[in-house]
């Protein structure tokens, strides 16, 4: 029987390329503020990457988006001339490979995916949207890479322009994530507009930013604590570029920088003033000027309510993360953070527990669903190994539903997996997973559904196809026993008798059909009965989508003295 702890769905999806022997990986970080992009190449002992480019360009016109929820055709279009112009560079430097990925602008804007997919379609770049969860999740890599010295537990801090991420953990494993809309841009446009601070303002962001992070010191004690306090990215790096001329060490090292509680309220002060009569803020620039006010802020009341006496500054986050979760998932680093390699079975496994799912049905499941997507590729399909990751992770998590209640429970498995933004899927992947789960039952996709309207159309027949190989598998797995132990798949033309009838005869016509024949070997003493019924229940779609029949044959399997383990995880 398939067992997930020995179940290494460790698809080398989208895979880099290089003309070199070492990949060179552009990562562009589309942000509220601005638009970051790194340049970078894996060491030749695959333990470490260089950045070897770094690009910055301001967006202010993306910061609309945050209050309309909507990215207007200007903006677009200057968007996507910055992201050409940043491929051009990309490319210049040896690039083989460019991924985007977009945050709280983005993923908060109704056109959000519709601007994603102009991205793709007219500059060839990978671009998907992040949830909290995951730009959280990639901000700690970012941190854990840059710096090794980091002992024990630790909390980081990342201030952008439309949220704010605050995680907790180890070198290891983190302990706590969470994404606040405590974004510096965000609270800017709420509280200021385009009016001056005023004292008032000032302190009802004081309040309303330390009543949001109140319950988080109490989370965060409640997972251990931690020791020391990271902060990045751009209004925690500019806090601490103002500290630096301040001690007059203008030119000492940004990263590593320690920027103690008592300083920073002093500069904070200072912003504040500076802000209020409408006076230039000293060693900030223009752009970050209209943001810095409100970002202090939040950092300021995070460090009180977490009870962190200083903070040290780390300049590597969020793009940072995206270069070593690409390079390790394909494979290009092997170091230190080769514990990180597969955060997809490891989100997946911990949301079937969290909803007190049955892991070996689950497990069977995942591992029938594969079987056929493997061995029908090729016969049916040609859709690629990203395709049956997102399938397998559907399996495992098909039946979480019944959590809530067995009726209906393959709509509230939709729903479940939605809202838990599983880590190492950006949200396009996390939509198709839940809507393959979603359809593991039940009638067939729907306009009237409302999982089918929001899937996006060009998504709609890897959906369905997906959600009918799955009804199979969960139908050869009906009593929950396990009963197969191997499964062959193979295709055949059969004739077929069929009885007519004319106006004047009776007679007999042959029909020559398309088939799958199913072989499968079952445990001896099983009969099959269940999942031969199952199956013919739930192969209607499967019939639809791929205009094949199928044939199920069982045979038992024959038992054998010192039999090696059936604890076998999913191949290729």
């Amino acid at each position: 029987m398939p067992k997930s702890s020995g179940l290494k769905l460790e698809i080398q999806s989208k895979k880099l390329k290089s003309n070199a022997n070492e990949p060179v990986l552009a990562c562009i970080d589309l942000g509220t503020n601005s638009f970051h992009m790194i340049v970078c190449r894996v060491a030749p002992n695959r333990e470490q990457f260089e950045v070897m480019f770094r690009s910055k360009e301001a967006v202010p016109f993306f910061r609309r988006s945050l209050a309309d929820h909507f990215i207007d055709e200007a903006a677009v279009r200057s968007a996507l001339r910055i992201i050409k112009d940043m491929a051009r560079q990309a490319k210049e430097k040896g690039a083989t490979t460019i991924i985007a990925v977009a945050t709280s602008a983005v993923r908060e804007s109704k056109n959000g995916e519709a601007f994603l997919e102009r991205i793709r379609n007219n500059l060839n770049i990978d671009a998907n949207m992040l949830s909290g969860s995951e730009e959280a999740r990639l901000i700690y890599l970012g941190v854990i890479w840059s710096m090794p010295e980091l002992t024990g537990n630790f909390a980081i801090i990342d201030i952008g322009g439309g949220s704010t991420e605050i995680i907790v953990g180890n070198k290891q494993q983190t302990s706590f994530m969470q994404s606040y809309k405590l974004g510096a841009a965000r609270l800017a446009q709420r509280f200021f507009g385009k009016d001056l601070p005023t004292r008032e303002k000032v302190r009802q962001i004081h309040e309303e930013v330390a009543g949001v992070l109140q319950p988080t010191a109490v989370k965060i004690e409640a997972c251990g604590g931690f020791k020391k306090l990271v902060g990045t990215s751009g209004t925690i790096q500019a806090l601490a570029k103002i500290d630096r001329e301040l001690e007059g060490l203008p030119d000492a090292n940004l990263h590593g920088w320690r920027l103690p509680l008592e300083r920073l309220k002093h500069i904070i002060s200072y912003i504040e003033d500076c802000s209020i009569r409408n006076e230039k803020i000293k060693f900030v620039s223009n752009d970050r000027a209209q943001t810095i006010l409100s970002g202090s802020i939040v950092l300021i009341e995070a460090m009180k309510a977490v009870q962190a006496n200083e903070i040290i500054i780390c300049t590597a986050a969020l793009r940072e993360g995206v270069a070593v979760d690409r390079f390790l998932q394909t494979g290009w680093l092997d170091s230190r953070l080769a514990v990180h390699q597969n955060p997809r079975s490891l989100s997946v496994s911990h949301l079937l527990k969290k909803y007190q799912g049955d892991v070996e049905h689950a497990q069977q499941v995942a591992w029938l669903a594969c079987e056929i997507f493997w061995q029908t590729r090729k016969i049916m399909h040609n859709y690629s190994d990203d395709v049956v990751n997102l399938l397998w992770a559907a399996a495992m998590l098909h039946d979480i539903g019944i959590y809530i209640g067995r009726s209906g429970h393959h709509k509230h498995s939709y729903y479940l997996i939605k809202q838990e933004e599983l880590l190492g899927y950006n949200r396009e992947e996390i939509q198709v997973i839940a809507s393959i789960a979603r359809y593991h039952r039940g009638s067939s996709p729907k306009e009237t559904h409302d999982a089918w309207v929001a899937l996006p159309t060009p998504e709609r027949k890897l959906v369905t196809d997906m959600a009918a190989i799955l009804r199979l598998a969960e139908a050869l797995d009906r009593s929950h026993r396990q009963i197969i132990q191997s499964l062959s798949i193979k295709d055949s033309l059969n004739t077929r008798i069929k009885h007519t009838r004319s106006l004047s005869e009776r007679k007999m016509e042959n029909k020559k059909i398309n088939t799958l024949k199913f072989e499968a070997i079952i445990k001896p003493g099983s009969d099959g009965k269940a999942e031969a019924w199952a199956l013919g229940e739930k192969k209607s779609l499967f019939a639809i989508q791929f205009k094949k029949e199928i044939l199920l044959d069982f045979k038992v399997a024959q038992p054998k003295h010192n039999s090696p383990s059936t604890n076998r995880g999913l191949k290729k």
